[in-house]
């Protein structure tokens, strides 16, 4: 057997930690791991992937494009990913480092507005925290998420987390709105919403597409606005602006980075359509990714 073939495991894994060091952000040694040492990205279980895919809709979204639940008046949901440090799929819990963690915890926890509006993740519930972690839980689903303070100082306590938490949600019992992510249950304005956790061929992809998402934000600088299909056709849209000044990479680039390159998911391909679209496709699911200059770009949004 050439000598090239049997180290090439090893090989190809120090190149993905490496990748996963410059294009994610996370420390090889907080890398998820196989028992045998390979290094692994997607992890989630199927109740999991579900929530990951939820949250790329809501996360992946704009003020031009804003999500169904998104905060009246507030870019709440949108600007979460300019506070995010480093995400992390384990198979029980979505570890998402910030440092700010209970400020995102109160963008992300549903509540219910005067005339019935629902901002938020509908049935997100508040379980409990430590010093560094909000642990959180969607009620439909089962799964878990936490979001872990990058930076805790030795003297910062339980208590203080409290605090900070307490600050941070103070807002929420304002006249005009009502808590949801205390109740026991799901109330019936947060069911209407079941179609956002409703298991679609597209799932599993969205899923791993939200455990790369910081390969978007920060290594690429580009924000994508996840829309529904243009009428007429079959695939959820991924759409980004592209300034030729700024040399943000095109549709092309990032379908290869996410089939080709050591961060890629597992069984994707891509078939580009030119170098601003091209359909992404992971078992029956796709998304057309899409580049596009903003004076020609038409936004259409709808739930996901």
């Amino acid at each position: 057997m050439p000598l090239k073939d049997v180290m090439s495991p090893h090989v190809n894994d120090l190149a993905m930690r490496r990748a996963c060091e410059e294009l994610l952000y996370i420390d090889a040694r907080s890398t998820p791991r196989t028992r045998s040492g390979r290094v692994r990205l997607d992890w989630a279980t199927p109740k999991q992937q579900v929530l990951q895919a939820m949250l790329v809709t809501c996360l992946m979204s704009s003020s031009q494009a804003p999500h169904p639940v998104e905060h009246p008046g507030k870019r709440c949901l949108s600007g979460i990913q300019g506070y995010l440090n480093v995400i992390l799929s384990r198979p029980d819990v979505l570890e998402v480092y910030t440092n700010t963690a209970c400020r995102i915890a109160s963008r992300l926890m549903p509540v219910r507005y005067n005339g019935g509006h629902i901002a938020g993740i509908p049935g997100l519930r508040f379980l409990n925290h430590t010093k560094r972690r909000v642990r959180l839980l969607h009620l439909p689903t089962g799964a878990r998420l936490d979001l872990i303070e990058s930076h805790v100082s030795s003297w910062f306590t339980v208590r203080d987390m409290r605090r900070t938490f307490q600050q941070e949600t103070r807002w929420h019992d304002a006249t005009k709105m009502e808590r949801l992510w205390d109740r026991p249950d799901l109330t019936r304005d947060e069911e209407a919403h079941k179609e956002l956790w409703a298991l679609k061929p597209c799932t599993p992809l969205r899923s791993a597409i939200m455990t790369r998402a910081m390969s978007f934000w920060y290594k690429n600088d580009i924000y994508p606005d996840w829309m529904p299909p243009l009428p007429g056709t079959h695939y959820p849209r991924l759409v980004w602006d592209v300034d030729p000044e700024e040399r943000q990479p095109k549709a092309a680039h990032i379908g290869a980075l996410l089939t080709t390159s050591p961060i890629a998911i597992p069984g994707a391909a891509f078939h580009e359509h030119g170098a601003d679209d091209g359909l992404l496709i992971l078992g029956a699911g796709g998304v057309n990714l899409i580049s596009a200059d903003p004076i020609a770009r038409v936004l259409r949004r709808g739930p996901s």
